[in-house]
């Protein structure tokens, strides 16, 4: 199988991937492509080769191939409240700021199969007494795969047991099967989970006092980073922040944050 793809075929794929989304591709990467698209390119599939599903790509009209290249080609990992520092700065956030707000809005914008969102959430919701009333969650993944597993809302007893405490899992999830933990609808109906590429102009009327964009702009070109960072500088509220991966830097980049701690930024002007 590795061998029916050809190099110039391999950089084919990277570049419509990369228009399509921003994700950069690595020569490395190819052997990843390969055993990815297995899913959809063989002998008994409905595209024998991969020049066959190249040509397929490229002429589709409805979109719906393209998502489905596009699902198996991103990065999905998550789990429940990874990086803790980060939903501590949250935390802090609201204390410090939620009550003067009119309201308040997140946004999760790699969310992947939802752990982030309802972590988010499960924070939100516990420093509920002294905030607006008006507040939302949004959480969005370019994979349409990811998201209806997010909307569904229904893990792996292990990873629920893992890294949310019992208190919590008593109070936000339901626990229908030995094997698995399902969050309870007064916690997902604060979250609204839709498909959206970042490389897309952002439909928000609303500004934005915390965005999660942890683990993304490492697989984005530096033009696309700087896009996409200024595009969420924009959104925020003054005092706003924008969290990303505890491995990924904004260094290079000529962006209008100011460093607030580590891989947190804030927005300190309008």
């Amino acid at each position: 199988m590795s061998d029916e793809l050809s190099d110039a075929l391999f950089g084919r794929f990277a570049k419509f991937l990369f228009q399509k989304t921003g994700i950069s591709l690595k020569d490395y990467k190819k052997y990843l492509v390969i055993n990815r698209l297995s899913s959809l390119v063989g002998p008994d599939k409905s595209y024998p080769t991969f020049e066959d599903f190249y040509d397929a790509l490229t002429s589709d009209l409805d979109g719906r191939l393209t998502q489905d290249f596009i699902n198996v080609l991103t990065t999905n990992f998550s789990y429940f409240f990874r990086d803790p520092i980060h939903f501590s700065v949250m935390e802090q956030y609201l204390q410090a700021l939620g009550s003067q707000q009119d309201y308040l809005r997140f946004w999760s914008a790699a969310s992947s199969t939802g752990e982030e969102a309802y972590s988010m959430a499960i924070v939100l919701t516990k420093c509920s007494a002294s905030l607006p009333a008006n507040r939302r969650i949004l959480a969005s993944d370019i994979s349409t795969k990811v998201l209806t597993l997010a909307e569904r809302g229904v893990y792996n007893a292990e990873g629920v047991e893992k890294y949310v405490t019992p208190e919590d899992r008593l109070r936000f999830f339901s626990h229908p099967e030995p094997s698995k933990y399902a969050v309870k609808p007064d916690l997902k109906v604060g979250v609204d989970f839709r498909q959206f590429n970042l490389l897309s102009t952002f439909p928000f009327q609303k500004k934005m006092d915390i965005v999660f964009l942890r683990n993304v702009l490492i697989y984005m070109g530096p033009e696309e980073r700087l896009d996409v960072v200024e595009r969420i500088y924009a959104q925020l509220k003054p005092g706003g922040l924008l969290l990303i991966g505890l491995s990924e830097s904004l260094a290079g980049l000529r962006h209008r944050f100011k460093m607030h701690r580590g891989s947190v930024f804030q927005k300190t002007s309008r």
